[in-house]
């Protein structure tokens, strides 16, 4: 069987579940071609096909158009029997793709977050609701990352139940070598871009080193605010404080540098960032938002909207994670070890893609 994985949005998350499945993949009668956009910035193995003009969406519409008679040339030309399209502009791709050429294959979808999750104003959550409604009537199954990812489709009917289905992400097993120090370190692995919210980062960082001065912040990632960050940092004086390195090859080597994983992420599928800081034995400090609640489980605290506008609950939630490390430790790989191993991920998917049920 031969499976097209097609990708726009090759980073972060994303890139790394393409990345595993490809990888980790190992059914002899499954197939995997993989076709991403180059414009993420990320390095992109020999093997995959590139097509940039996937990024092209919605700023050059003509350009993008375009895509689809050269889509429709791979498919018949590899005669893939299953697309699975990774987030919203494959998506979107797709269904383009299915509305001008019939006889498409079965899709599927994996939307790593919907952009109807964060509150945009009462018009735009209306229109993007009904256009992740519509896309959906295009998809043979949507597999969610998370279960707070499918009540949220499920509860806005934006798929039906019987299309939908959970496969929870998952990251490698490791060992693990941290490092001793005298200062509490915090650490983020994201993309430095209006979802991760990483001036909220900052101004967390900044309230929590003045009350505790033994403390510095990291942010490891790339994208279109880093330079805004650093600028703003600079001005804060806090420049030895707070440190954004940019993209890093490796991020494993950042989280065992650190003490605590802190995400300020405005929503989420399932963050495989937060995944590899629990495989990593870290306790999380992490937003109260869908694709978070459920890797909190007594390793650490969800910053809710309550603690977020009151300093002194924001402190007290900060000192209570530090307090707690070793506990809440010892929880987060449990849960790691529990429900997020990559050969369980790419198992499922793979099962899935071979029969067409849930694994």
């Amino acid at each position: 069987m031969k499976v097209l994985e097609i990708c726009e949005a090759y980073g972060g998350g994303v890139k790394r579940q393409v990345d595993y499945l490809n990888r980790f993949g190992h059914m002899k009668n499954l197939q995997m071609i993989t076709l991403v956009s180059s414009k993420r910035g990320a390095e992109i193995p020999a093997k995959y096909l590139v097509d940039d003009r996937m990024s092209d969406f919605p700023k050059k519409i003509f350009k993008f158009f375009s895509i689809l008679k050269c889509l429709h040339k791979l498919i018949t030309s590899k005669k893939i029997q299953l697309v699975h399209a990774h987030s919203t502009v494959a998506g979107i791709t797709m269904v383009l793709y299915k509305i001008r050429y019939h006889d498409c294959p079965p899709i599927f979808f994996t939307p790593h977050a919907y952009f109807s999750e964060i509150n945009r104003g009462s018009f735009k959550n209306l229109l993007l609701k009904l256009a992740e409604k519509f896309m959906s009537h295009f998809f043979t199954k949507v597999i969610h990352v998370s279960s707070d990812e499918e009540n949220y489709a499920l509860t806005n009917k934006l798929v039906k139940k019987d299309q939908s289905l959970v496969i929870n992400n998952g990251v490698p097993f490791h060992q693990i070598h941290r490092t001793q120090h005298s200062a509490v370190s915090f650490v983020n692995v994201a993309r430095c871009d209006f979802q991760k919210n990483p001036q909220l980062f900052i101004s967390i960082a900044q309230k929590i080193i003045k009350e505790r001065p033994n403390s510095n912040f990291i942010w490891v990632g790339d994208g279109p605010l880093l330079n805004e960050c650093r600028t703003k940092i600079i001005n804060l004086g806090l420049s030895s404080k707070i440190k954004f390195v940019g993209y890093r090859n490796d991020p494993y080597k950042y989280l065992e540098d650190a003490d605590i994983f802190f995400s300020t992420s405005r929503y989420e599928g399932q963050p495989f960032s937060v995944l590899e800081a629990i495989s990593e034995k870290m306790p999380l400090i992490i937003t109260d938002v869908i694709g978070h609640t459920e890797l909190v489980k007594e390793n650490g605290i969800l910053l809710t909207e309550a603690i977020l506008n009151d300093d002194s609950q924001l402190l007290k939630a900060f000192d209570s994670v530090i307090v707690a490390q070793r506990q809440f430790s010892d929880a987060s790989y449990q849960l790691f070890t529990k429900h997020y191993n990559v050969i369980d991920m790419v198992n499922k998917i793979e099962r899935l893609y071979l029969s067409g049920v849930v694994a």
